[in-house]
Order: structure tokens, then sequence, then C-alpha cells
């Protein structure tokens, strides 16, 4: 018994440092206690009209026994209601929190990571005005200014990618209108070209004219651009990109397939969090925050588009999006 109690207080030390695990055991507790004065009420109630205004001439010692057993029934009765409600009240609350536990600890992963990437470029830049501080020459000084510039560049590309992800948590809505996504792929594929030559890459396109969606120009073509500066930066030396678009039923089918290094099937469930790196390798070679992927998805989702990301390591990665057709939206 002594060994159950020093467990059971363990418990309750526990559960202090756990916020979520606290706010359930009282929400149980509320429940309990609830209906425990519901079933107080209920007691009194069946005493009140069945028992205590029976007249006196009839009350014998086979009422008074009748009496005492229905108290004692209504005493285990209660006793197994609570300890039912008070488990299931336990189990509902969980429930019920699991959804705000989740998002509590996305947020507070979110933001620890935000912070862990924002310290790099920070201490690149403190360490570069100490050492202009501390004396130099004219050379040394530009590629400070030079390293600090990468720095900021870094810093405002994230910043750009942390207000989209915010603007689409709050549920912002975006003035769509239609787009002709055949034009834009083959506008950000020309754009891509002068990137993809510099890394011995090349670039095929097969583009079927007149997919038009309806959406937001400047986020499909930053869409495009993250995916295609994925498949570029993880690809090999003369590697190949393919992309091709073309209309199927009433959808928008748009393919980019690579023959890069690929992702390992562990880390598929897990590319499109927020700040997520697939592995150290990957990091040093693009010098990304691990939002790119997170951007990819929330534009999809504002879209009303699918994605699906196909992968093998060292034969490449294929991604596949589907959008609806403008028309089926506008009906």
């Amino acid at each position: 018994m002594s060994d159950i109690l020093k467990q059971f207080a363990e418990w309750v030390t526990n559960s202090k440092d756990k916020p979520f695990l606290k706010a359930r055991l009282k929400l149980a507790a509320s429940y309990t206690l609830g209906v425990f004065a519901v079933l107080a009420l209920f007691n009194l109630l069946v005493f009140g009209l069945f028992v205590k205004d029976l007249p006196v001439q009839l009350e014998t010692p086979s009422t008074e026994l009748a009496e005492e057993r229905l108290e004692n029934v209504l005493y285990m009765a209660d006793g197994l209601v609570l300890i039912f409600v008070a488990l299931m009240s336990y189990f509902l609350a969980g429930f019920a929190l699991k959804p705000i536990e989740k998002s509590y600890k996305q947020q507070k992963k979110f933001v620890a990571d935000a912070a862990h990437e924002l310290r790099t470029p920070l201490a690149v830049m403190k360490a570069g005005a100490e050492t202009v501080l501390s004396g130099g020459d004219e050379k040394e000084y530009k590629k400070l200014i030079q390293s600090t510039l990468e720095e900021i560049n870094h810093l405002s590309i994230m910043t750009n990618d942390l207000l989209l992800l915010v603007k689409s948590d709050n549920s912002q809505k975006l003035e769509f209108e239609k787009v002709d996504l055949s034009k834009v792929v083959k506008k950000q594929m020309a754009h891509m070209q002068a990137h993809a030559k510099q890394k011995n890459i090349t670039l095929k396109t097969n583009i079927q004219d007149d997919c038009v969606v309806k959406g937001s120009n400047a986020h499909l073509k930053r869409l495009l651009t993250n995916l295609v500066q994925n498949a570029i930066d993880y690809n090999k030396p003369h590697g190949e990109i393919q992309v091709s678009m073309k209309k199927q039923a009433e959808q928008i089918k748009l393919k980019i397939t690579d023959t890069g290094i690929g992702i390992p099937e562990k880390d598929l469930p897990n590319i499109f969090d927020r700040f997520y790196k697939v592995d150290q390798a990957r990091t040093k070679q693009s010098g990304g925050a691990g939002l790119g992927l997170s951007i990819v998805k929330e534009i999809v989702e504002m879209h009303a588009a699918q994605i699906s990301i196909e992968s093998k390591l060292n034969k490449g990665t294929t991604v596949t999006i589907l959008f609806p057709l403008s028309q089926r939206l506008y009906s």
C-alpha cells in the first residue's frame, strides 16, 4: 500500500511540471464533482419522494430494512458511477486537449527553431562588427561586409518565409484570380536556367498550354521556385530535372522529377515540417533554414491542391501537385 501511495505522490508531483496533464486532471475533477452534485441531488429526491414521506403508521421493521437496502444500493451505484465518470472524464479531457497540446508543442518548437536559425547569422554579424572595430585592412573590411550582406540576405528571406507562414496560420484570405499556370512555369523555368547551368544541371520542360487555375500569381511563382531550387541544389553534377504539366480529367498535374541525392524514407513523413532538415550534408549544401517545403505545403493548401513526394536515395525525387481546374473552382 505504501508503494502505491508513493507512486501516486510521484505522479502528482510530475504532473505539476506538465501543464496539460494538470489541466486534464482539473477537467476530470470538475466533471466528476459536477456529476457528484447531480447524484447527491438525485439521492435527496429519491429519499424525499419515496421514503421520508411515508406515513409514520406504515413504518415497520421491513420498511426500515428496505430503506437501509435502498440507501446502500444508492451509495454503491453512486460510487460506481463516480468511478466510471472519473475515468471517462480523464479520457475525454485528454481527447479534447490533444489538438491544443499538439498546437502548443508545435508553436514552442517553432519559436525554438526560429531562435536557433537567427542566432547563427547574428553571431556572424556581431563577430564581423567586433573585428572591424578592432582594426584591419581594407581587404578584410570588404570581406566582412560581404559576409554580413549574405547573412542579412539570409535573414531577409527567412523573415519573409515566416511572415507567409504566420499569415497562412491566421487564415488570411488572399484575393485569387485566374492564373495561366503554363506561362508561370515557363517563365520561372527560364529564370532558373542560369542557376541550373552554374550547377551543371540540365532543365527539361514539357508544359501543356492554357493550364488555368484560380490562385495567387506571386505565391505560385514562389511554389515553383522553391521546388526547382531544391531539385537543383540537391542534384548530382551533370544531373537532370524534368518539369511537366498537363490537364487530366478536372485537374492540372504538375510534376517535377530530378536525378538528385534523394530523401531517406524515414524522413519523408516530416519533410513538410517547419525548420525540418534531413541531414547536415543537405543543410550545408543548400544553406537553407528548412522552411522551403513548409512554404510549398502552405501554398498548395491555399490553392485547394494536393501534393505528394516520392524519393529514393541516390536515385532522385519526384514531386507531384494536382491543381483543380479554374472552371471547376468558379462553378
